[in-house]
């Protein structure tokens, strides 16, 4: 066996071995710029086989010299379309020109009669920039791992020793040739061990934060439920004070009122007001904090006739009121009756309230679906809001309009998302000024048919 066949063999064993590598790693991680590389050593291999190892006399024929050449080219470019969909960037344009030139120059000076040296000078030099900015980008990753040092440097190494061997090949003594070859077949190997140390020092650190992140979790999710538990507590110990507040008011107003000043009849007016909306808030925050706790009992719900029942009980305490209600045919669906009531309740409340200055009043409910939701929608020509405010809308006690302008406590809408998690669903509004708003929400066709807890994954606190 000559110097020559030796460095081949190891160029070829180096790259036999390393194929499987990258292989070996898209199996796993499913990434793609591991596709692309893996490509690119098959590319590689073959051209190895094929030429290198002589399986084709190439170097007698202009049309092998070119395949050679073009095996090059599509394998370098592909470690740079790789490169670049690791780094998540798009590949820039100079490259697909820098290609175009060197396959340009190939095709010239192939058909020209130069010495193959020269012949094999464009491709060979695609090849050592390729490798030369590959290692240079996996040297710069922001990462500590121990890998990339290995693998950016083996790739920087192979490159430099690729544009030696082409540029001075005919200088080069066979030992000094097949040492190269043999160095070229290590460092193949090299760049795949590297990247195999640094997934598998990824996966030791991911497997190390995801055991953070779940015990940190679960003490959140304890700390949560102990703060939810503090809420109710204090909400419900708070609110009878301030029903004996507001009911010795309403004794005073009702037995002591006349013998009052006018001040002190505004005075104790004032103080029943207060209690009363006072004791309201802690009625809806008792309710937000049982919508966050409550096991969910799951039900068949007809929304349609649930929607006119709610409006029929809310509408009877304003029989003044000169109001259209529309309901397009709506869907089945599964969710806690009490929880879904309630969340239909607060929607048309604020229907109603929000168009309480108009002197006709239209409310529509419809639904549409898509593949994996049912979508409600319930539309009135109120007071609207302005969009640019939107994100504070389903903030507890964030109101867009004043109390003077529209009562409220501004926990309504934080109900109604809390419900609708709970059910895996999503709400939203939309409107505008002065020309009313709509309030959306998903809901899952296949939510669960059973009973179940879903209140312990919750982040949300009262």
């Amino acid at each position: 066996m000559d110097y020559f066949q030796m460095s081949n063999l190891a160029i070829l064993l180096g790259t036999i071995l390393t194929a499987p590598m990258y292989a070996y790693l898209y199996a796993i991680y499913r990434e793609r710029f591991l596709g692309i590389w893996t490509l690119c050593w098959i590319i590689l291999f073959i051209r190895v086989l094929l030429f290198d190892y002589g399986l084709i006399n190439w170097r007698e024929s202009a049309l092998d010299i070119f395949f050679y050449q073009a095996f090059y080219i599509v394998a370098s470019f592909l470690l740079i379309y790789g490169t670049h969909n690791f780094t998540s960037r798009p590949v820039k344009k100079y490259w697909f020109y820098c290609v175009t030139i060197i396959t340009a120059l190939s095709i010239l000076s192939t058909i020209n009669k130069l010495p193959l040296v020269y012949k094999l000078i464009p491709s060979a030099l695609l090849a050592a920039i390729a490798l030369i900015y590959t290692g240079y980008i996996i040297l710069n990753i922001e990462t500590q791992l121990f890998g990339k040092y290995i693998t950016g440097s083996s790739l920087i190494l192979w490159g430099i020793l690729t544009f030696a061997v082409t540029f001075f090949y005919e200088h080069i003594q066979v030992e000094i040739f097949t040492i190269i070859g043999f160095a070229c077949g290590l460092l193949r190997l090299f760049t795949a061990g590297g990247i195999l140390l640094v997934y598998f020092e990824k996966t030791r650190a991911d497997l190390v934060s995801q055991e953070y992140l779940q015990q940190v979790n679960f003490e959140l999710q304890q700390a949560n439920q102990e703060l939810n538990h503090f809420c109710h507590s204090v909400a419900h110990d708070f609110k009878a004070p301030l029903l004996s507040i507001n009911q010795l008011a309403g004794f005073i107003v009702r037995d002591y009122y006349d013998q009052l000043d006018r001040n002190g009849q505004e005075i104790i007016t004032h103080i029943q007001n207060k209690s009363a909306e006072v004791v309201t808030i802690t009625d809806h925050l008792l309710e937000l904090s049982r919508m966050s706790q409550k096991p969910l009992t799951m039900e068949s719900i007809h929304l349609e006739p649930l929607f006119r029942e709610v409006y029929d009980e809310l509408i009877q305490l304003q029989p003044e009121r000169n109001v259209v209600f529309r309901i397009k045919r709506l869907p089945v669906i599964y969710g806690d009756p009490i929880m879904i009531k309630i969340l239909v309740t607060n929607i048309l409340s604020n229907a109603l309230k929000y168009t309480s200055k108009r002197k006709q009043v239209l409310i529509e409910v419809d639904s549409v679906e898509n593949k994996n939701d049912y979508i409600i929608s319930v539309r009135d020509n109120g007071a609207g809001f302005d969009m640019s405010e939107s994100h504070r809308l389903f903030k507890i006690f964030e109101r867009l309009h004043s109390v003077n302008e529209f009562e409220g406590t501004g926990v309504g809408l934080a109900v109604c998302q809390k419900i609708l998690k709970r059910h895996y669903g999503k709400a939203w509004l939309t409107g505008k000024v002065d020309a009313g708003a709509t309030f959306s929400f998903s809901f899952p066709k296949d939510m669960p048919k059973q009973n179940v807890n879903t209140a312990a994954n919750l982040s949300y606190t009262i």
